[in-house]
């Protein structure tokens, strides 16, 4: 193993929270290597915020909020706002690194993780994660690649370094002909050569004999909690339960690290039903790993997120004082699964000469009127066009520029250029009753698909809400030829209706609680930094990782007792 010097200069200076110093009530700090087994849970994303939402949602407080400790800082080596492979490789070896690297250091060193130091220690390792399996918080516990990108290689670390492995992905550890990622090798087959076994059903828990397991449960990522196959796919809490079952058979003990990925996820889509859902099914994880713990008596629980998402904020300028989480709870799907309904329910119709004015997309009349299989009718005596889609009938009134639907007339609903009348695409739309989703390609300008879909009918029973014009404005105000754009205006919406707010769609820099349980956990009061995490929990676990962990551990309670 690699033994990487921790300068006094880590040791962080900045006093504790506690305000009564020292250990609370008095508790004497766990000696060295009297932690059997650590259990680390990484809610990737979670900030404070996170928290005030879902117990708002939940009506009381999260099950692991008594065991508070303290914070946690994130920054990493070239920014203040790191990002998960920065953060994890902080979490996992005890060093700083730039953004975007898997546990490797600015210097090009490949330092051991808080992993790697506990299976040369003879004890049972596992990784466990709602994403693929080798994104980066996972992945910087047993690799090491400068580009967290590299998951086709990343994976390659994984079989026989890592005992247990469940979560997606499985597409990083099978070759190309099988539909995989590996351009040369088949990871699964290795990994049943070499004593897993191998699942990839919710079904097929009950059937793990074996000290290693590789779970696959997805081709690439599972998906949110709230669109979770409760059939197929385990949940985290699930996976917890057999990861921890299968490592404890290990007299020696064990090193477990559980990430709930997509509480991340749904920060970036600014997703509010999505976040408590996955937060909700976090807690569950926990709860495995508490019980687990309470029972046995040689555990330490760690949870701590690796940074913020998406910058929450409880409240709004709309709602002023106000918040209105509850009304999540009709909720029966993410802003994933409503962005997958409207693509799958609406008509695709593709248009070409279209004419975009201030933001506007117009085409010409009559090919709109054959694409939708209507009747058009002009009339030389009065310059008027009548038009009939679907039963749906208008008209065009060429002298008072014009559209006259029964007792309505519309302005600005048509152009004309050389003759032509181009019709304002999402005005036309709306005559139909539905609305048009706009999709456009800057590989062919001149085209664009309009996506016709009656987002009410098709997305009120999903998400619990009644939508009002200005949320249909909101989801059709995007190029809906990307679909995170509409998954991201349905958390927009989501997030209007509960008059929550964000402040990004990517990471914020703000401390993280910290919250542990069982032995060592009183090392962890106070503000900490996230590279301060594995030296902690190498000296209660005894893997002698870093050198001069004893001077560490006295450099943190004099700064708690100062």
């Amino acid at each position: 193993m690699k033994q990487w010097i921790t300068k006094a200069t880590a040791v962080c200076l900045t006093v504790g929270l506690l305000a009564s110093g020292g250990f609370a009530g008095g508790v004497e700090a766990a000696e060295k290597g009297s932690a059997k087994n650590v259990i680390l849970l990484i809610p990737d994303g979670m900030g404070i915020s996170y928290l005030t939402a879902t117990r708002i949602f939940k009506g009381e407080e999260l099950s692991f909020e008594r065991y508070v400790k303290g914070l946690m800082k994130t920054y990493s080596a070239d920014t203040n706002i790191t990002d998960s492979a920065a953060a994890g490789t902080a979490m996992a070896t005890g060093y700083k690194t730039n953004n975007g690297v898997i546990s490797v250091t600015p210097d090009g060193g490949q330092p051991d993780s808080i992993l790697d130091a506990s299976r040369e220690k003879g004890k049972s390792t596992g990784l466990v994660a709602t994403s693929r399996i080798t994104h980066a918080t996972p992945a910087v516990f047993a690799a090491h690649d400068p580009s967290r990108g590299n998951e086709p290689a990343l994976a390659l670390d994984y079989i026989n370094n890592v005992d247990v492995i469940l979560g997606g992905g499985r597409d990083m550890f099978l070759p190309v002909s099988e539909g995989g990622r590996q351009e040369e090798r088949n990871l699964v087959a290795e990994a049943q050569e070499a004593g897993y076994d191998y699942i990839t059903n919710r079904s097929e828990l009950g059937n793990v004999t074996s000290d290693k397991v590789l779970g696959l449960f997805g081709m690439s990522d599972l998906k949110y909690e709230i669109d979770r196959d409760l059939v197929n796919t385990p949940s985290l809490a699930e996976m917890t339960d057999l990861a921890i079952d299968v490592l404890s058979k290990n007299d020696e003990g064990f090193f477990l690290m559980v990430e709930g990925s997509q509480i991340d996820w749904a920060g970036h889509a600014n997703d509010p039903v999505a976040l408590i859902h996955d937060m909700l099914a976090f807690e569950d994880a926990v709860d495995v790993a508490l019980e687990y713990a309470k029972a046995d008596g040689e555990t330490l629980v760690v949870v701590v997120g690796d940074h913020e998402t998406g910058g929450l904020n409880i409240g709004n300028t709309p709602g002023g004082y106000a918040e209105n989480i509850s009304v999540l709870s009709e909720a029966t799907g993410s802003a994933n699964a409503v962005r997958d309904a409207l693509l799958s329910a609406a008509d695709v119709v593709e248009l070409d000469n279209v004419r975009t004015v201030n933001g506007e997309h117009y085409v010409p009349t009559r090919q709109w009127v054959d694409k939708l299989g209507g009747s058009l009718e002009y009339h030389a005596a009065t310059n008027l066009v009548d038009i009939n889609i679907d039963n749906v009938p208008f008209t065009l009134n060429l002298p008072e520029q014009t559209i006259v639907a029964g007792n309505n007339v519309i302005e600005n609903g048509y152009i004309t250029d050389n003759g032509t009348a181009y019709m304002n695409v999402r005005i036309a739309a709306d005559l139909m009753g539905v609305q048009a989703g706009i999709a456009t390609s800057q590989d062919t300008p001149g085209t664009i698909k309009a996506h016709l879909v009656d987002i009410k009918a098709v997305a009120e029973p999903i998400t619990g809400l009644t939508l009002t014009d200005a949320d249909l404005r909101t989801l059709t105000s995007v190029n809906w030829a990307n679909a995170g754009n509409i998954s991201n205006e349905v958390g927009t919406v989501y997030s209007a209706h509960a008059l929550v707010s964000w402040g990004t769609r990517h990471h914020s820099g703000e401390e993280l609680p910290v919250y542990a349980y069982g032995v060592g956990a009183e090392h962890f009061v106070g503000l900490i930094n996230n590279t301060d995490l594995p030296r902690i929990m190498s000296y209660v676990m005894g893997t002698e990782l870093f050198e001069g962990e004893q001077a560490f551990i006295d450099g943190l309670k004099e700064r708690r007792e100062q």
